[in-house]
């Protein structure tokens, strides 16, 4: 038997310590990786336009339009309700743009009450504007799937519409670029 204590831990000798590998830890790994969905998204949309494009030529007009008009409605639902598209936090110097975003703010707090206490009949009445709506939208989408003359304008369309909807401040900067006026900086 050896005579080790039973108070302190055993200590192992130098030479029977284990190596410790060097770990390096990159946290960039995901730094543009907001940029990578938004041209994923973009991509995809397009890629969806020119299949129903594609099905609108083969005769699948009717087919095409519902489908497309399904799928922008649910798309936006989606980032709404995620927070994806949100009004912007920051404050303008314009009092009117200001003005605007509380109106709008108070308009949706108002329809979202407006919803909160409905009847069952009122609801079945929002939910019949509802389809109106998405009829009439899809009768639009079929009036230019009738229209686009290859698919490179239909994929091209549909990238433009998803740029709008992933990237909203890509084009508010576009804007604010072309509003400044020469001598000023932005």
């Amino acid at each position: 038997m050896t005579s080790i204590p039973a108070d302190r831990p055993i200590e192992p000798t130098p030479e029977h310590r284990p190596q410790q590998p060097a770990i390096h830890i990159h946290n960039n790994v995901d730094a543009n990786a907001h940029v990578w969905r938004v041209v994923g998204t973009v991509l995809a949309v397009g890629a969806f336009c020119s299949i129903a494009w594609g099905l609108g030529q083969a005769g699948l007009l009717e087919l095409a339009s519902a489908l497309t008009t399904a799928f922008l409605f649910q798309f936006v639902a989606l980032l709404l309700r995620n927070g994806i598209i949100v009004l912007p936090d920051s404050t303008s110097d314009d009092a009117r743009i200001e003005d605007g975003k509380s109106a709008i703010r108070s308009i949706i707090g108002m329809v979202q009450a407006f919803i909160d206490r409905s009847s069952i009949l009122r609801l079945a009445l929002i939910a019949m504007a509802y389809g109106l709506a998405f009829i009439a939208a899809r009768a639009a989408i079929q009036g230019m799937l009738g229209i686009f003359s290859n698919v490179f304008i239909a994929a091209g369309a549909g990238a433009a519409i998803a740029a709008v909807i992933c990237a909203p401040t890509l084009f508010t900067g576009l804007f604010r670029a072309l509003k400044v006026k020469r001598g000023e900086r932005s």
